[in-house]
């Protein structure tokens, strides 16, 4: 038989990755490779280990058993952080014995004043808006399905975190902070708010999720609880 119409296990740099078969091998849910639109049968994966296109060689998912309770953890932890973090001032600008404290919800706000309301809306969309929802709907999600419910509404909540995640850029934002405190640094100087520690910490807590949780495990999760409950 061809070795893509089998399912193998092999060691590679001590993680266990598993070859998904191909649809005629195993009767079973069906994903696609992302790479080569392989149709694949949807095998539960151990955690530790990596599930991979048997032609491309593809990752397809990761073993993240836990991600349920990860949501629920580092979401409510990004939560804690998001009010400090928009609210409190991200720098402090001392010059010529005066003092001006900066937040991201004053920047919005000036960048409105001065006329640029199309670059304040992306602003608040990407750095307020977006990363509350995308925290919001992670934290719903992990508590209910750590609960052992699955409510018939919680595939939307799924299916829209998916589109509004790709809109939370905290990261890009932290790096235009970055260029403004090289370029006044000769000119005033610069001071390290609360906001701006509480910013860093909630970026870091946002890699976290992107990291640590597997959407597939979510939906699998939703799935056992729903068959649990009939």
């Amino acid at each position: 038989m061809h070795t893509d119409n089998v399912l193998m296990a092999a060691m590679y740099n001590g993680t266990q990755t598993q070859v998904n078969p191909p649809i005629d091998t195993v009767q079973s849910k069906l994903t696609a490779c992302a790479d080569c639109d392989l149709l694949l049968a949807d095998l539960p994966v151990p955690e530790g280990s990596e599930s991979v296109c048997p032609r491309c060689g593809h990752g397809l998912r990761e073993g993240r058993p836990d991600s349920a309770l990860f949501s629920a953890l580092l979401s409510s932890v990004g939560l804690l952080l998001l009010i400090p973090a928009m609210g409190m001032p991200l720098l402090s600008l001392a010059s010529t014995g005066l003092r001006h404290d900066v937040s991201i919800t004053q920047a919005v706000l000036a960048l409105g004043n001065d006329g640029y309301w199309e670059v304040a809306t992306l602003v608040a969309v990407c750095t307020l808006v977006a990363p509350f929802l995308n925290l919001w709907l992670v934290f719903a999600v992990g508590v209910v399905l750590q609960m052992g419910g699955a409510p018939p509404w919680l595939p939307a909540l799924l299916r829209l975190n998916h589109h509004v995640r790709e809109w939370a850029m905290p990261e890009v934002f932290l790096l235009a902070v970055l260029v403004s405190v090289v370029k006044l640094k000769d000119m005033a100087q610069l001071l390290p708010g609360v906001g701006l520690y509480c910013f860093i910490c909630l970026m870091l807590c946002t890699l976290l999720i992107e990291t640590l949780i597997d959407q597939h495990e979510l939906w699998q999760t939703y799935e056992k609880n729903r068959a649990q409950e009939k």
